[in-house]
């Protein structure tokens, strides 16, 4: 029997599509990393399935497919991707500190703060988390559970999920499981789409076990589970993928020509 290799991220919002997968270590491996990591571990040909972050699927020409039904979206409020702002006015951040972690989140941050504001800031990526501190920065993202973690007391917060519901009015994805165009993984389709369906009747479970791991009341991983993060991939997502790359094309962010494509195995 073929062993796939799947890449996926360690945040509490991945955990339904995951879990399914986890309780069949006889047909999968698995291995864990933050979203910026994984492309590169992909491209490396060390994965044969990646849960990858939307912006890199427009940022090579055509090399992917997307598995159908599958996806971390918001349709609104998402909880776990925010930026915080020190500035009295969204409208006077000058220099905004992006989480190197992070790849779809970084380009949303852009597209939101020019279409709903009409600012473009200076954009400067941190290594260290504890820098944002630095007087000159005057917002900073935080993505996955750090996001949700930190207090939002003394600051203005953007949810990027409801900005983007807001600017566009469709949802917005934030990952899809993708393979290389010219895979032939028979049956790893059903594998991650019955994952996921077991993930999502699951979401009780996962909320007991991960409430312990990220130090959150049960409560509310189940509240972000089932309210704030969706796993569907349909045609509203569809439709705030496509408008996701027209905005990300206007700022120079992805490939111009990419198309979505889905792989049929």
């Amino acid at each position: 029997m073929v062993r796939f290799k799947i890449g996926v991220v360690p945040y509490l919002n991945a955990k339904p599509l995951i879990y399914g997968l986890e309780e069949r270590r006889d047909e999968v491996d698995l291995f864990y990393a933050v979203p910026s990591a994984l492309p590169k571990i992909f491209l490396d040909d060390k994965l044969d399935v990646v849960l990858m972050p939307s912006v890199n699927y427009f940022r090579s020409k055509n090399v992917y497919k997307i598995i159908p039904d599958c996806s971390i979206s918001s349709d609104g409020s998402v909880e776990s991707v925010k930026l915080f702002i020190r500035a009295p006015k969204v409208e006077m951040v000058k220099v905004v500190a992006l989480d190197k972690n992070s790849l779809t989140s970084c380009v949303l941050t852009k597209i939101i703060l020019w279409k709903r504001y009409s600012i473009k800031p200076k954009y400067v990526v941190l290594d260290d988390q504890g820098t944002v501190n630095d007087e000159g920065i005057d917002a900073f993202l935080v993505i996955g559970d750090n996001a949700m973690r930190l207090s939002e007391e003394g600051f203005h917060v953007l949810d990027l999920g409801l900005e983007w519901k807001k600017l566009v009015g469709f949802p917005f994805v934030y990952a899809v499981w993708v393979t290389r165009v010219n895979s032939r993984l028979f049956g790893v389709n059903k594998l991650l789409k019955d994952a996921k369906e077991r993930g999502v009747k699951s979401v009780d479970r996962i909320a007991s076990s991960e409430s312990e791991r990220v130090h959150f009341e049960k409560e509310r991983c189940l509240r972000y589970l089932k309210e704030s993060i969706k796993y569907h991939l349909g045609e509203r997502e569809i439709k705030g993928l496509e408008a996701f790359y027209r905005c990300a094309l206007e700022l120079g962010e992805v490939c111009e020509g990419v198309t979505i494509g889905f792989n049929e195995w």
